[in-house]
């Protein structure tokens, strides 16, 4: 079986969340990690952070570096802590499953039951 490419993506909106331990996107990261090592054949292609940055809009750097590897087929699955962490607009959040759908990425939120890696 082929491994899984998966994108990490954190993000956190302020440099003062940044600051607070457990929501920072090195605590995000760990989790995300713990989650992909119960998992069999997820390998990590790339780590994509935002700290800093507001999840209203989708003009991010890391955000768009990781759209960019996705459009050239180098991930095939984004994860992320929480959705809320990817963005909190629901527009933007279904044009970005939209996006990752067109390149056959699929995308899980290791907090919330939200994984279109499976028909379920």
């Amino acid at each position: 079986m082929e491994p899984i490419r998966a994108a990490i993506y954190t993000r956190v909106s302020t440099d003062n969340q940044a600051e607070i331990e457990f929501n920072s996107c090195e605590a995000q990261e760990a989790k995300i990690r713990a989650f992909i090592s119960s998992q069999e054949s997820i390998v990590v292609q790339g780590v994509y952070s935002d700290a800093g940055y507001s999840g209203a809009t989708l003009s991010r750097p890391g955000l768009e570096r990781m759209l960019r590897d996705i459009a050239a087929n180098h991930i095939d699955l984004v994860i992320v802590y929480k959705i809320d962490r990817l963005t909190r607009s629901p527009k933007d959040f279904y044009q970005l499953i939209e996006v990752f759908e067109k390149h056959t990425a699929s995308f899980i939120s290791i907090t919330e039951r939200f994984d279109t890696s499976t028909p379920a």
